[in-house]
């Protein structure tokens, strides 16, 4: 499927890497750009803690890296989501602080005023590219914007990892190749996150693959996992990683969004 790819677009994604295993070949054909990170890309409870000093530090050298990366391309910029008082978003806490992360990622756009917006789709893999794509999809719409969605992995049947391809892929999917110079840029971009070695290098460089997606919250009505893992609270023992949440528990975050939404609607009427 052809697609005429955006000269000023608005990358919006959860974590430094999305955007360059995900967009990197984009951003390189667009005249400029802006990306924009969702959280602090440090979640507690993983044991970052332990290997990096504190949550702070680890969150501090990942964005490092990304502003290394993003480096490789001069009309890329980047920004990064943050609450009234400047504090950032914590990662997979995203989805409890939804009208905040809206807020936030309007005055953006409207500041920036891109041609699109790009951010996940919603595919039930990590909890805060499901967030992100909820609130890009209502940014979008009170914007008037066009929002393309990018994949980056989900779990099959058989728990075996998919990557870069859409859960039901269709017509509207476009693949485009990379040349072989902006590959290299791309790897590039993918080295500098030392922090994420092991998981940038299982995603192939050369390929991207995006569409046009629904801005309609009924797609966000259904979960498309059961649950994921999630940190509830910051545990005493490294070993409580595994504790997962009910996918169930962000659908209703999302209804308490659009009902606060309609109310809110209704009282400007």
């Amino acid at each position: 499927m052809p697609l005429d790819l955006p000269n000023r677009p608005l990358i919006f994604v959860a974590h430094p890497d999305d955007e360059t295993i995900a967009c990197a070949g984009l951003l390189q054909r667009a005249l400029t750009s802006l990306v924009v990170f969702a959280t602090d890309g440090a979640a507690p409870g993983f044991g970052c803690e332990r290997r990096f000093g504190s949550l702070k530090a680890y969150s501090d050298l990942r964005f490092q890296e990304a502003s290394r990366a993003l480096a490789h391309i001069p009309s890329a910029s980047l920004q990064r989501l943050t609450k009234p008082d400047g504090a950032y978003f914590v990662e997979v806490h995203l989805f409890e602080e939804l009208p905040q992360a809206a807020t936030a990622l309007s005055a953006i756009a409207r500041s920036f005023s891109p041609e699109v917006i790009i951010s996940h789709a919603y595919e039930g893999a990590h909890i805060d590219h499901d967030a992100c794509a909820f609130v890009a999809m209502q940014v979008s719409t009170a914007l008037a914007l066009k929002l393309y969605e990018v994949p980056l992995y989900w779990l099959d049947q058989r728990g075996k990892p998919v990557l870069q391809r859409f859960r039901s892929d269709g017509d509207d999917v476009v693949e485009f190749q990379l040349s072989e110079a902006e590959i290299q840029v791309k790897k590039r971009m993918m080295a500098e996150y030392h922090t994420q070695r092991g998981t940038v290098s299982t995603f192939d460089p050369g390929c991207e693959r995006m569409r046009l997606a629904a801005i309609n919250s009924s797609a966000f009505s259904v979960a498309q996992c059961r649950d994921y893992m999630y940190q509830e609270r910051r545990p005493r023992f490294y070993h409580t990683r595994g504790h997962r949440i009910s996918a169930k528990t962000l659908l209703r975050k999302f209804a308490e969004f659009e009902a606060s939404r309609v109310r809110r609607d209704r009282s400007n009427v």
